[in-house]
């Protein structure tokens, strides 16, 4: 077995900076400007998007037949609408204004307890393309016991429809 050494208590180091003392004769001595960093230019517009990792318009030749698709996201904003559904389950589907738009309503139908389930049923729908990868949809909807008109312009980003703008009369 082998005997450890005593430990020996050393004195702490002296860690502050010398003191200096300034008289009046130092005081007219040119003081050199001050330095400044470089800065970088770099342009952020949030309008410019880079044409290969934004998001990329797609063709209608490239996307599903609308109408059906359509049918189906109705039957889906109308369930968040009616707050029985998670906003966030359209996040891919629809913009960010308009989940927030529909998130809202959701919220607003909770707090007035109107989350009985109402079976959505889309009577008619009419769908029309007016430009390429745009398809605008009208629509007469029964919701909530009424007979509504709704209306939504899809367009085709990243491969797949998104839902940009939802009319409910």
């Amino acid at each position: 077995m082998s005997v450890l050494a005593p430990l020996r208590v050393l004195p702490v180091p002296r860690s502050a900076p010398p003191v200096v003392v300034l008289t009046p004769a130092d005081w007219s001595t040119p003081v050199e400007e001050e330095y400044v960093q470089g800065t970088l230019a770099v342009d952020v517009h949030p309008l410019d998007h880079d044409p290969h990792f934004g998001p990329q318009a797609t063709r209608a030749a490239d996307l599903p037949d609308p109408a059906p698709w359509a049918r189906q996201i109705i039957r889906v904003c109308l369930e968040v609408v009616d707050g029985v559904r998670p906003a966030n389950q359209l996040t891919r589907r629809v913009s960010p204004e308009l989940r927030e738009s529909l998130a809202r309503r959701g919220v607003l139908a909770r707090r007035r307890r109107q989350r009985q389930r109402h079976a959505v049923r889309v009577r008619a729908l009419l769908c029309s393309q007016p430009a390429d990868g745009v398809a605008e949809i009208s629509a007469v909807v029964t919701h909530s016991s009424r007979v509504r008109a709704l209306a939504l312009r899809m367009v085709g980003v990243d491969g797949r429809w998104v839902v940009t703008v939802f009319d409910l009369g």
